[in-house]
Parts: C-alpha cells; sequence; structure tokens
C-alpha cells in the first residue's frame, strides 16, 4: 500500500505594520476597514472558522492553535484555487458549462455564508478552493466576522475576477458575474447585496487594477440580474 503523505498549514499572526497591506487599506479607505493586529486575526480565523463548520460550510480544519505564539495549524486543502479556475474560463475561446457551474456554485456557498450573519472580509478568489470532492472550502478566514459588511464579499470577489479578464472578450466578465449572481440570488441571498456591490462606493476600490470597461460591464450585468430576479418573482406571485 502507498502511504499517502498528508499536509499541513502553519499560519502565524503578526500584526500588520509593514509594505504589504499598506496599498489595500489606503485603497478601501472610507469603504472598508480591516483587522490590523495578529491577536484580533487569530481570534478571528478561529472562532469563525469553528461557527461555519459547525453549520456545514466546508473550511479547513483545525489541528492545533496556540495564542501565545499566535499560530494556527490547519489542514492543507487538495483542489483547485479559484484563481486557477477563473484564469482558466478567461483564456477559453469556449463557453465552459463545468467551470461556470463553479462559479455558480461558490455564489451559492457565500448566499449560505451570508444567511448565516456572517461576512467572510477577504473574498478574493484565491481564498478559495475547489476541492476533489467537488466542494467549495472558504480559506484565510482572518478579516470574517459576524455581521459586517456582505455586500464587500460579493464586489470583492467579482471585481476582482474581472482583473483576470483584461483581455479576455466581454461576454467573460459578463457570465462570470451572471452565474456568480444567479447562485447567490436562487440560494436566498440578500438582493440589496447586489445593488450595494455595484455601486461607486466599492468600484472605486478595485478601479486601481480592473479596467473601467470590465467595472462597467460587471455592475450593469448584477443590475441585469436583479431586474430578470424581480421578473421571477413576479411570476411566482401570479
Amino acid at each position: 500500500d502507498e502511504k499517502r503523505i498528508k499536509r499541513n498549514v502553519v499560519k502565524v499572526f503578526k500584526s500588520w505594520y509593514g509594505l504589504k497591506w499598506f496599498p489595500l487599506v489606503l485603497w478601501a479607505l472610507g469603504t472598508r476597514g480591516f483587522a490590523v493586529l495578529g491577536k484580533t486575526r487569530l481570534e478571528r480565523e478561529y472562532a469563525i472558522n469553528r461557527f461555519l463548520s459547525s453549520h456545514g460550510v466546508r473550511v479547513p480544519r483545525i489541528i492545533h492553535v496556540s495564542p501565545t505564539e499566535r499560530l494556527i495549524i490547519q489542514e492543507y486543502i487538495e483542489g483547485k484555487s479559484l484563481t486557477q479556475i477563473i484564469k482558466q474560463i478567461c483564456s477559453s475561446d469556449e463557453n465552459n458549462d463545468e467551470l461556470y457551474s463553479v462559479i455558480r456554485k461558490v455564489g451559492e456557498e457565500i448566499a449560505r455564508v451570508h444567511s448565516l450573519n456572517v461576512s467572510l472580509g477577504d473574498c478574493k478568489p484565491e481564498n478559495m478552493r475547489l476541492t476533489r470532492n467537488g466542494q467549495i472550502c472558504f480559506l484565510d478566514l482572518e478579516q470574517a466576522e459576524r455581521g459586517g459588511d456582505q455586500a464587500w464579499d460579493i464586489a470583492e470577489f467579482l471585481y476582482y475576477s474581472g482583473h483576470y479578464a483584461y483581455m479576455s472578450p466581454i461576454r467573460i466578465p459578463k457570465n462570470i458575474a451572471e452565474n456568480f449572481v444567479d447562485g447567490y440570488l436562487r440560494s436566498g441571498g440578500n438582493a440589496e447585496n447586489i445593488k450595494k456591490a455595484k455601486s461607486p462606493k466599492y468600484i472605486k476600490v478595485f478601479s486601481f487594477f480592473t479596467p473601467p470597461h470590465i467595472l462597467y460591464v460587471i455592475a450593469n450585468t448584477c443590475t441585469k440580474m436583479m431586474e430578470t430576479q424581480k421578473t421571477r418573482q413576479l411570476k411566482n406571485i401570479k
């Protein structure tokens, strides 16, 4: 029998006073605040991980936590980063339904997290992984919190994804946004979060690294998807 080597991830929570996060804090000034103290981020990572796990949301299993050393040891999640999947979509000339179904699933899972009154805080595609059994796993929960700004989660995922579509046909970011929003709304996500996510308040933060025409396409797609949902709801009432 072949022996399988289990890999773990060690996260050390130092306070952020370096250059890494300084630009992001400046860009998001007035839109979103970030926890910078190592102690606060460790507490959030542990508490939200345990809470989401207890409600069936896929997160890395915590193996060990040391508050004094400010570190957490977690299982390594085998699978494919959402960044890889989005890059694959953006570099393809074909409409890949299988890949777009993953984007819909991300929308569904974020709606599920939001229904628990949790915001993820750092909702970049690179902080999610498609596991080998087809689940969406949320990584890096150090900015997650109870309550919080759920619209930011949506804005960050969509506009950050648009960054990878700068050389793609317009239909690519449009399709990504359509599938994400469709999954989010069909799973009971709050339409008000979609409405807020397309406001200039959020768009300005990501205008530094996502082209304006792509930001416009994503925001416009959100508007159209909300109109579609309203039409669907009216038909159901009748």
